[in-house]
């Protein structure tokens, strides 16, 4: 039987043939986030039961060890209004098989709720990576799990994303309307996609969480190339709140750019360690810089060379009040110009207004 979970779905329907491949399991770019989103629906799932509110959860820890903080419980505020409001399932299994035992789609649904002839499914996302609504597998395969327990198609299908972190121009809950004609397609493509899986390779936004794109020829053709992109992408025309989305995407791409080549330098230097060829790489000492022999003091190089290469300078300011000096009055910060640094609102007034009562 081949076995996928509703969340790798949309990747397969994309790439058959990433079923395939094998691979190591995938690791988060950010384990931190992941953790957070994990606390987060949690508390969730406690609110919606009634355990307590969400407020009530601050400083409260998670199954998993982390904090619920108030940033979070404000995160999840839109969510929790939707939904406490509706009623419907929470954390709702919505795995499902086929007849023959060829495969099942294990899922869960953060919500789901059946009401006039309405199936509402909505995904709460605490990541930064934007996910749309439109034709999200995940989410299609949830619905289905619910039409076929119940046995009748809806009138209507709404499919809502909350993602309250990263910025989108159509605010932070999308949502995506189909009626059961188009639902009826959809669930028929993915039912066909697994009944008769192709093995073709094929790229796309789904390829960064996907275990095998180390090995995957289709990913490193299109690693190669969006290098080549990243080279020429820059628009001086953009607006302010995308301006600091990309500068947020950049850094993040910059510091998982640096861990990547990091890891992959050591593998290089572990397997030509142990004698094996790696095509364009070897090895070679890494020399530090020059430095005077053990034992030379300035009196002994003057005997030796004729020349005084002693130097005498200034102690550092930091120095010198490390040893009770009063600098306060001798030093000064000379401006180099200006530079951008990230701002926190919330500390910002507090150091105007105080702490809150």
């Amino acid at each position: 039987m081949f076995n996928i979970t509703a969340t790798a779905l949309s990747r397969f329907m994309v790439c058959n043939g990433s079923r395939l491949m094998g691979g190591v399991p995938s690791v988060d770019e950010d384990n931190q986030v992941r953790d957070e989103g994990n606390a987060v629906h949690w508390m969730i799932e406690q609110v919606f039961k009634g355990v307590m509110t969400a407020e009530e959860h601050v400083d409260r820890k998670a199954p998993n060890g982390v904090y619920i903080t108030p940033s979070m419980v404000e995160h999840a505020q839109a969510f929790l209004e939707a939904i406490q409001g509706q009623g419907g399932h929470v954390e709702h299994d919505t795995s499902h098989s086929d007849l023959n035992g060829q495969w099942r789609v294990g899922g869960r649904a953060d919500h789901i709720l059946w009401q006039n002839n309405i199936l509402y499914v909505d995904d709460f996302k605490y990541g930064w990576k934007i996910v749309s609504p439109k034709e999200n597998w995940t989410l299609v395969s949830h619905a289905y799990s619910m039409i076929k327990l119940i046995g009748v198609w809806p009138k209507k299908i709404v499919f809502r994303i909350f993602q309250p972190r990263p910025y989108h121009p159509d605010g932070y809950v999308r949502e995506w309307c189909i009626d059961s004609e188009m639902m009826k397609a959809l669930c028929d493509d993915m039912i066909n996609a697994l009944d008769n899986p192709s093995d073709k390779l094929n790229t796309s936004e789904h390829c960064y969480k996907c275990p095998s794109r180390t090995q995957c020829p289709a990913a490193q053709i299109a690693i190669a190339n969006s290098i080549d992109v990243s080279e020429s992408v820059y628009d001086n025309e953009i607006d302010n709140d995308i301006l600091a989305e990309m500068i947020n995407n950049m850094e993040r791409a910059s510091k998982v750019l640096k861990e990547s080549i990091d890891a992959y330098t050591d593998l290089a230097l572990l397997r030509l360690k142990q004698g094996q060829v790696i095509k364009g790489f070897g090895l070679a000492a890494e020399l530090g810089n020059l430095e005077w022999k053990e034992g030379l003091t300035p009196d002994v190089l003057k005997l030796m060379t004729g020349v005084d290469l002693s130097k005498l300078q200034l102690v550092t300011p930091t120095q010198a009040k490390k040893l009770g000096v009063n600098i306060d009055a001798l030093c000064e910060r000379r401006n180099k110009g200006v530079k951008i640094v990230r701002m926190d609102a919330s500390k910002n007034a507090e150091k105007l207004f105080g702490k809150k009562g």
